[in-house]
């Protein structure tokens, strides 16, 4: 608490205290404003005294926590009480203004902010707002969330464009924070403990910045932090993150996500339907496979000879690649059918999206991931692994294109007879001369003209959307936090945490570029390490 503020704290809190009682989850911004008796607030009082302007102290008072509270510039403040009604709800009277005006304009409030208003008063409006906002985020009010909001940027001639990012960056980065890092709960005792979550989630994010082990990391950050305490050491941090279950990390994960899509959705419209990828990520791993029960044989086209997996679903798309849930992959349960995982992660993320077209590759070419994605109504594209009857078909293709709409596949699972037919596409290979890739997939296609296969080529075309995903896994990788543990849960909590950073790091890069309002690009404007460094420095203390 400054010195300037500290003299209003009991006015302060009186104002915190209404505000609780008066802002739930939809409370809207006039209800909030109108609810505040100032009465006992020794300042405002004061001010009134001395007020004297043909317009009332009160409702300009109220005028200017609204735009404290919603982050209106003058001109903002100005246009949002044209409404009569609302310019009313404040105090105003718009018979006393001119014709077809209903509160002061926008030069008058800008003067009377800089020039009526004495500097005390408008302290403790700015830093009861502030408290007020708190009040708002704790309880799920938008106005908890105007950093993600737009501004007013008629200025950026005057300043870089740079700077507004890095600036909006931070706010952005720092509201984000709020809302996703308590999903992280690391099922610390709530009593006697000297770090509160936040801590280990902000050592996390050193690790992940810096590409430093726990032991060495938790030094540099203890060197490095503010915090009164200090940071915990790597031991600490370990014997948290040990206690829990891969499947309760990735569920913890999989929440935090979706706090970030509730929040992304309020700010930015994910189309009605997108695409979606699943697949399986491989992660090196170097150590006695013995003692690590995730690890499996590499593929033959890996560089190592271990690894261990992890199976994600993702939007692809031009400009949107966000990962919607993640799940470990453990030889604990060698026998999880491709199918069960695939109904596992679409159910997840159709809590968050509607989906369009499921793509995925020849990992995923069986019946029951087939059945599983017809049942729940969408649409699919996957590549189709060799057999003999899909050679067969291959060798008796008459043109470089050809669809056979019933490829009729059965197969029993669990007593159960399960039937598909899907379309088998074949179409030139992009990468291999002369050669042929197929498909399985649900959609419209056809050979039957020249016009046809054209269209049934550009709709196989759209497998390349999968790719996104292999890209996500690139850049997922580049927050993972290097580690040589054989433990499990560690092995799985550094690869959501690493998803989470990665989803908040593309999220806040679209928020920027919608904020500036201009065309979106591939090339992110907030660079990974400036993102990062942000999140290890500013998240919130809880």
């Amino acid at each position: 608490m400054s010195q300037k503020t500290s003299e209003f704290e009991p006015a302060i809190r009186r104002l915190e205290r209404q505000a609780a009682e008066s802002i739930h989850e939809d409370t809207d911004l006039l209800t909030v404003v109108r609810g505040f008796d100032l009465s006992e607030a020794e300042v405002y009082e004061v001010s009134e005294i001395e007020w004297n302007a043909r317009y009332g102290y009160k409702p300009m008072v109220r005028a200017f926590y609204c735009k404290e509270l919603a982050g209106f510039t003058t001109e903002e403040l100005h246009e949002y009480l044209t409404d009569a009604e609302r310019a009313r709800t404040l105090g105003f009277d718009p018979d006393q203004f001119a014709p077809n005006k209903t509160a002061p304009g926008r030069t008058t409030f800008g003067r009377a902010w800089r020039e009526r208003f004495p500097e005390r008063l408008k302290t403790f409006i700015q830093a009861s707002a502030e408290r007020i906002l708190g009040v708002a985020h704790e309880v799920g009010n938008p106005l908890g969330m105007r950093a993600l909001e737009s501004e007013d940027k008629s200025d950026l001639s005057s300043r870089s464009e740079q700077r507004y990012i890095d600036s909006k960056a931070k706010k952005v980065t720092q509201a984000l924070c709020e809302y996703v890092f308590p999903a992280m709960d690391l099922d610390r005792p709530d009593d006697g403990t000297r770090y509160d979550d936040t801590a280990f989630l902000e050592l996390q994010s050193y690790l992940g910045l810096t590409d430093t082990a726990a032991n060495q990391g938790s030094r540099l950050f203890n060197e490095e932090t503010t915090r009164e305490s200090g940071g915990p050491d790597s031991d600490t941090h370990l014997h948290y993150i040990k206690q829990l279950d891969a499947m309760e990390i990735a569920s913890m994960v999989n929440g935090a996500i979706a706090e970030m899509l509730d929040v992304a959705k309020k700010y930015y419209s994910i189309d009605r339907h997108v695409d979606v990828a699943i697949d399986i990520t491989y992660i090196a791993y170097y150590g006695d496979r013995d003692e690590f029960q995730m690890s499996t044989g590499a593929p033959s086209n890996k560089s190592y000879s271990w690894c261990y997996e992890m199976a994600t679903i993702s939007i692809v798309g031009d400009e949107v690649k966000f990962t919607l849930a993640m799940r470990p992959l453990c030889r604990r349960f060698p026998s999880m059918p491709r199918r069960v995982l695939m109904e596992q992660l679409l159910d997840i993320a159709s809590e968050h999206v509607s989906i369009g077209t499921v793509y995925a590759d020849a990992g995923f070419d069986s019946i029951g991931v087939m059945h599983v994605v017809e049942e729940a109504g969408f649409s699919y594209l996957i590549r189709k692994s060799s057999d003999d009857r899909v050679d067969r078909f291959v060798d008796d293709m008459d043109h470089d294109v050809a669809a056979k709409q019933t490829h009729e596949m059965e197969k029993t699972i669990r007593g159960e007879k399960v039937a598909v037919t899907p379309t088998l596409v074949g179409v030139p290979s992009d990468r291999k001369e002369d050669a042929t890739v197929t498909f399985v997939t649900n959609l419209s296609v056809s050979d039957e003209t020249k016009e046809a296969r054209g269209r049934t080529r550009r709709v196989m075309r759209r497998y390349a959307h999968r790719w996104g995903i292999e890209n996500s896994y690139k850049s997922i990788k580049d927050f993972l936090t290097w580690t040589t543990s054989q433990n499990t849960a560690v092995r799985v909590f550094y690869f959501g945490f690493a998803v989470i950073l990665y989803d908040m790091w593309l999220l806040v890069d679209l928020l920027i570029q919608v904020n500036l309002d201009i065309e979106q690009r591939l090339k992110p404007r907030v660079p990974a390490r400036t993102f990062l460094n942000i999140v290890r420095k500013d998240i919130p203390v809880t």
